[in-house]
């Protein structure tokens, strides 16, 4: 589905050696399937990281894994996918 697309894979965490495991694994099976990727590890908040790279580096389309936490603390904190539905301003894909 990505292939001959340019994607930017990016994590948003500490800089631990499990990131940067997880992160190169996951860039490694996308060079493998043929796609352009560049992959980076940012520290941060993920919605402010997520939405300023989408903006700045003019992302088209944002892919995103979504999960569930307990509905009380979606009620309390909410959930970084429903914050990037409102902060980035290019469609959203996500998945399960």
């Amino acid at each position: 589905m990505l292939k001959g697309l340019s994607v930017h894979l990016l994590m948003v965490g500490a800089n631990t050696d499990a990131h940067r495991s997880s992160l190169h694994a996951a860039q490694e099976k996308l060079k493998a399937a043929e796609v352009n990727v560049t992959a980076s590890l940012e520290p941060g908040d993920a919605e402010t990281v997520i939405s300023r790279t989408v903006a700045q580096d003019g992302i088209d389309l944002l892919v995103v894994g979504a999960y569930g936490h307990s509905r009380v603390r979606q009620l309390i904190v909410g959930s970084t996918t429903t914050a990037l539905i409102r902060t980035c301003l290019v469609p959203l894909l996500m998945f399960r």
